[in-house]
């Protein structure tokens, strides 16, 4: 924080602000087989009409968004669909 000071007569105080840039979230994770524990690959993860895949581990991420409430869904053949 600073001082300024005012001298008699007009003062004229000109300044420039910086913009905050807006919150963002990421969400990571790894999708497992509930019965064996082992990672799997190729599963199609949708959060809000954002799609994308597992890697050859399992992992997936979402970058950059906005925070709030989504809904996610998991799907892959041979197994159910789950939806968060």
């Amino acid at each position: 924080m600073a001082d300024i000071t005012l001298y008699e007569g007009t003062n004229e105080l000109n300044v420039g602000m910086t913009p905050i840039p807006p919150p963002v979230a990421n969400l990571y994770g790894v999708v497992t087989d509930a019965q064996t524990g082992s990672a799997i690959p190729g599963v199609k993860v949708t959060l809000n009409g954002l799609i994308t895949y597992t890697d050859s581990i399992g992992r997936y991420a979402f970058e950059g968004l906005t925070p709030g409430s989504y809904t996610i869904t998991f799907e892959k053949d041979g197994y159910e669909t789950l939806v968060r």
